[in-house]
């Protein structure tokens, strides 16, 4: 009961902050839509098994250093979409690349793509389970294994702490 007590207001904290909003209305709605999520989805809102899920004190502390990851890589990525835009960096080749999920939970599956998708220059095309790996289209597709170790190095530094 705890739990989904902590994981409804989280996510209304969360709703209040997509809104921008500080009224207390939009929080208590956004807590009764975690709560009622919460409940509706149970055990898959738990961390994976299988994978090193950590304490939830050390995840909470983690996620402002994931956080600022994700905008820095928002704010390069910007950069080099509008260095490409106003023609001061060459568009050579553009592609697919396949990335590699490895050992992530399917949780952290969603937010790899998530993350990947937010940052200017990728766009997440599919998921691809059988495979096992995300299929994203990068501006810049010239060398695709720089490409699979930035997201690889990204995910073990970052994500791995708050999301396995």
């Amino acid at each position: 009961m705890t739990r989904l007590l902590v994981t409804g207001v989280g996510l209304g904290v969360l709703y209040v902050l997509t809104l921008a909003s500080r009224d207390p209305l939009d929080l208590v709605t956004g807590v009764l839509l975690g709560l009622v999520l919460a409940a509706l989805l149970g055990r898959r809102m738990r961390p994976a098994a299988d994978g090193p899920a950590g304490s939830p004190i050390g995840r909470m502390l983690w996620f402002p250093v994931f956080a600022a990851a994700v905008l820095a890589d928002v704010a390069r990525g910007t950069w080099d979409v509008a260095l490409r835009v106003m023609h001061l960096r060459a568009l050579e080749r553009p592609g697919l690349v396949r990335i590699p999920i490895g050992h992530r939970s399917e949780r952290a599956i969603a937010v790899s793509a998530l993350a990947t998708t937010l940052s200017p220059g990728s766009v997440l095309i599919e998921i691809d389970r059988q495979r096992g790996d995300l299929l994203l289209h990068v501006i810049d597709a010239s060398d695709p294994d720089e490409v699979r170790d930035r997201h690889q190095r990204f995910y073990d530094r970052y994500q791995r702490r708050v999301f396995p």
